[in-house]
């Protein structure tokens, strides 16, 4: 599911291959060791085998409020995340 974050994301790929999907429809193709840097980017993840199984650690370090013209951006878990405490970045 699509989602984004205030924070500075570090996602490291520890096992097998995963696939970063942006919402402009750019897909890159992550394994063992690669590490994707984002903030604020409207992004998913998706595990492109069906047998193996994708290990991927995440590390979000806060930040200043993320402000495009006069729009600020909002965390957003995306669809399917009702009942998920926020992160408080926001806040």
């Amino acid at each position: 599911m699509m989602h984004q974050t205030q924070s500075v994301d570090y996602g490291i790929v520890l096992e097998g291959s995963i696939r970063l999907v942006l919402d402009s429809g750019e897909t890159q193709l992550m394994g063992r060791g690669d590490v994707a840097v984002q903030r604020a980017t409207m992004h998913a993840w998706k595990n492109p085998s069906k047998e193996q199984w994708a290990r991927i650690v995440f590390i979000l370090q806060d930040y200043q409020k993320v402000v495009l013209g006069d729009k600020e951006l909002k965390e957003d878990l995306g669809r399917g995340a009702e009942g998920l405490p926020p992160s408080g970045n926001d806040e």
